[in-house]
């Protein structure tokens, strides 16, 4: 009985703190590969205003792991809107691989975890860094 319920506790702490901050960061990636030909930068900030909530309201424990997951996402936005089959002038697939950890450092890693930090300082509980 006790197995079930540390298992229940497991998986309802990982749906919020983990998984529900995924779906929540899905569709402004897809919105930031759709826009990532844009004239100016005010559509590409979406994604880290939306992450700096997500760490802010879910504050989830691994940080790393929605950093990795919003790297697979992007890599899904590409291959579904066509940006791998058309790189740019000076770009290549694997370059353009390779960047989406740079640009998910910036666009994920660095709000939520912020937002993280925001959260804990407005509470009065210790967090783990």
């Amino acid at each position: 009985m006790t197995r079930s319920l540390h298992l229940s506790a497991w998986l309802s702490t990982a749906a919020r703190e983990h998984w529900l901050s995924m779906l929540v960061l899905i569709a402004p990636i897809f919105w930031v590969v759709w826009n990532s030909d844009a004239d100016n930068i005010l559509p590409l900030l979406l994604l880290p205003v939306v992450a700096l909530a997500v760490g802010f309201v879910f504050r989830p424990r691994h940080v790393w792991l929605i950093w990795l997951a919003a790297v697979l996402i992007q890599w899904i936005a590409m291959f579904v809107l066509g940006d791998y089959s058309d790189p740019g002038p000076d770009e290549t697939r694997m370059s353009i691989t390779v960047e989406a950890f740079i640009w998910m450092a910036i666009g994920v890693l660095g709000p939520v975890w912020t937002g993280r930090v925001a959260r804990w300082i407005t509470e009065d509980k210790p967090l783990a860094l």
